[in-house]
């Protein structure tokens, strides 16, 4: 009988929407996910609409065609259709438990994701890690810094997932806040580490497409239901960007993060209580 090392196969179920997109950003795109198929101990998955009659796919990915949120059901205008953050982990977790891997993970479609990144999550055995991107010129290739103020990519233990799945809001990929509020509630509620020095995960800077989205007053919305995880984030963000402007060592910015996400206090959880109350009600899609 051949006993199978689980360190020689498949870790992490790591997913992403490919969406149609045209010219630079479909070039961007599929450089990006062309880079995903070497990736070691990681099965691809491409999540898709149930109701798609012809998705967007890459042979180097499994495609699963079993969402049934978007934006415009959620959100309840016109706009593009992308999934929720929330419903696209709920997937990819439930794969993840079927197939006993470690870790689910989910990126943007456009973040090149290196062996580095897996290497450093299946090493540091947390229950998250969350990783902010280096932008890299178009035209140069040089990279041009760290996206210190958002998040693309996120892995996470299923159990840990399953946990904290209730404080967790069904926000549109792509659209302000769902990065910096994920990234707050994991830091606040499980061991989890950020990322957001060096280059493990990259990205072909180009101009921002959300500012004037149709569905950025139901991510509002959301976010104020979560202003304590959002006020959070940017109490450590505002003070770590003045770290790195000064030239502060490494070890005072882990402090900082340390100190600010730490257990939610009396007051923090009976203001969360109220703005649920005051912005969505008792229940329905904002939950």
């Amino acid at each position: 009988m051949i006993v199978r090392r689980k360190d020689h196969m498949n870790q992490i179920v790591l997913g992403t929407h490919i969406y149609p997109a045209q010219g630079a950003a479909e070039d961007r795109m599929r450089q990006a996910l062309d880079a995903w198929a070497d990736l070691p101990g990681v099965r691809r998955v491409n999540l898709q609409f149930a109701d798609d009659p012809a998705p967007v796919t890459h042979p180097a990915f499994e495609t699963r065609a079993v969402l049934r949120q978007d934006s415009r059901t959620m959100a309840r205008t016109q706009g593009p259709r992308k999934p929720t953050v929330r419903e696209m982990l709920d997937r990819l977790v439930e794969m993840a438990e079927a197939a006993d891997c470690a870790y689910a993970g989910f990126s943007n479609a456009d973040i090149v994701v290196t062996p580095a990144a897996i290497a450093r999550v299946v090493r540091g055995q947390r229950d998250a890690v969350i990783f902010s991107r280096m932008d890299i010129d178009a035209l140069t290739g040089k990279p041009r810094g760290e996206f210190f103020s958002g998040q693309d990519t996120l892995f996470i233990r299923p159990s840990a997932y399953r946990a904290l799945r209730p404080r967790l809001r069904p926000y549109i990929i792509g659209e302000m806040p769902w990065d910096v509020i994920y990234t707050s509630v994991l830091l606040t509620h499980c061991n989890a580490e950020l990322v957001n020095r060096g280059d493990d995960c990259q990205h072909v800077d180009h101009e921002t497409i959300w500012t004037n989205s149709p569905f950025a007053q139901y991510g509002w919305r959301l976010a104020h239901m979560d202003w304590t995880y959002f006020a959070r984030w940017y109490r450590y963000y505002n003070r770590a960007k003045t770290m790195r402007e000064v030239g502060r060592p490494v070890s005072e910015e882990d402090a900082l993060r340390d100190a600010v996400f730490g257990d939610l206090t009396i007051l923090e959880r009976l203001k969360n209580g109220y703005r649920r109350l005051r912005h969505g009600g008792l229940g329905g899609a904002w939950g």
